[in-house]
């Protein structure tokens, strides 16, 4: 029976104490050094954009007549798909799509044909010839 009230006494003080090291702390002091948003200085010439809108010429393959067609992938090169849809492949397209602005090229994919193009500018040309 002793060993009983030891070990009631025991997880008593375990629990107070777990109860006690979980009290907040009120009197915390907030750090003076941060700047509302509406009193940041922001240079006029900065670039607020997240995205940019790239177009891509898509020139389809002429030598080909019957209405084959098959899905377009524009991807990251880490597998985010930017475009996708089902082409004909021997139609000229007009696409437009967003990438991040940091993107720097993207990697097409149509059928068993892969391409990567670079973004050197917001308008890009595939021909599949």
């Amino acid at each position: 029976m002793k060993k009983m009230k030891n070990l009631v006494l025991i997880m008593i003080i375990m629990m107070l104490s777990l109860l006690y090291s979980c009290k907040k702390d009120y009197n915390v002091t907030p750090d003076k050094t941060t700047i509302p948003t509406k009193d940041m200085v922001v240079s006029s010439t900065f670039d607020w954009k997240t995205s940019k809108e790239i177009t891509l010429n898509v020139i389809g393959m002429k030598d080909i007549n019957t209405n084959i067609s098959n899905t377009l992938y524009v991807k990251s090169s880490n597998g985010n798909v930017y475009y996708k849809d089902m082409l004909i492949m021997h139609n000229d397209y007009t696409l437009k799509f967003a990438v991040p602005t940091t993107e720097t090229k993207v990697i097409l994919v149509y059928g068993s044909k892969t391409v990567t193009i670079y973004l050197l500018s917001n308008t890009i040309t595939y021909n599949y010839q």
